[in-house]
This record gives structure tokens, C-alpha cells and sequence, in this order.
């Protein structure tokens, strides 16, 4: 089903469910919910940040897995999500996502941003009902000074 066959109803209820999306990654990203967070995605999902790329889950679980080795506190923050719903389970999206990061426990008296960044996505409706991301290219716009860049995992 084409858009324009869609009605109004339709397309507020793929945008909720894409919403939630979202907010399931950044909350889950926050708190360290790998399994959690990694179910976000399709089974050979492609998930970018700079030249680090990962595909599939396992490649995605691996990541977000190393990234819980250390004690860090976070919040992801994002906002102005830009919709292109293509059909009724294919849809595409750009949002900024604003990171506040610290290694080490809360609370953290830092209020510089860690990371402001554009996420590109592509969204897929899944057999089970649910919408996941099919890919998310991460694009950083600005960066504290002290920000490694995009976490690297293996040699």
C-alpha cells in the first residue's frame, strides 16, 4: 500500500510506533540494555558512526557489549524527527541526537554536550509487527573537545 493510499490514521500510528523506536534506543543506550537494544534492529541491520561500521546484530551486540566494560553515565537526548513514511512497512528519517557522556558514576556536574549529531535512518515493519531500524548512520555536527570519536571495537 502506496502512501497516498494511506489514511491519516495510518500514518499517525507508523509515526508513533517510529517515536517509540527512537526513544527505546536512546533509553536503552542510557542504561546499558544491550539485548535490549540491539533487538531495536533487523536481523542484518546496517548501523554506521564515521568510518566504524557494523552489520548485522551480532556486529551490533558486540559493540554496545563493549561499550559496558566501564562505569559511564549518559543521556541521549533527540529531537525534530523528520518522517518520509515510503509504505506501509518501509519509511525513512533524519533526527539530531545530543549526548551528554562521562566515565565514571552520576552524578556529573558537566553540562557541555558530549556529541550533537544527525541520525539517518531507514525503518523497516518487521514480521512480528514491530518497526526496527534497518540502518542508522550516525553523523556527528559537534563535538566536545574532549570526544575520542566513535567507539572502536577489535584490532
Amino acid at each position: 500500500m502506496g502512501v497516498s493510499c494511506m489514511d491519516i490514521q495510518q500514518r499517525l500510528q507508523i509515526r508513533l510506533a517510529i517515536e517509540d523506536l527512537n526513544t527505546a534506543f536512546t533509553r536503552y543506550l542510557d542504561h546499558n540494555q544491550v539485548a535490549e537494544l540491539v533487538d531495536l534492529f533487523t536481523a542484518d541491520a546496517l548501523y554506521t558512526h564515521g568510518t566504524r561500521e557494523s552489520r548485522g546484530r551480532p556486529a551490533i551486540a558486540a559493540l554496545f557489549g563493549a561499550r559496558g566494560s566501564r562505569v559511564r553515565t549518559a543521556r541521549h537526548l533527540y529531537s525534530g524527527l523528520s518522517l518520509d513514511i515510503e509504505d506501509s512497512s518501509h519509511a525513512r528519517g533524519r533526527c539530531v541526537c545530543m549526548t551528554f557522556a562521562f566515565d565514571g558514576p552520576p552524578p556529573v556536574r558537566s553540562t557541555i554536550p558530549h556529541l550533537v549529531a544527525d541520525f539517518e535512518d531507514r525503518y523497516l515493519l518487521c514480521n512480528d509487527g514491530r518497526w526496527r531500524f534497518a540502518e542508522r548512520h550516525i553523523e556527528r555536527i559537534f563535538e566536545a573537545p574532549d570526544n575520542p570519536g566513535p567507539v572502536q571495537i577489535g584490532p
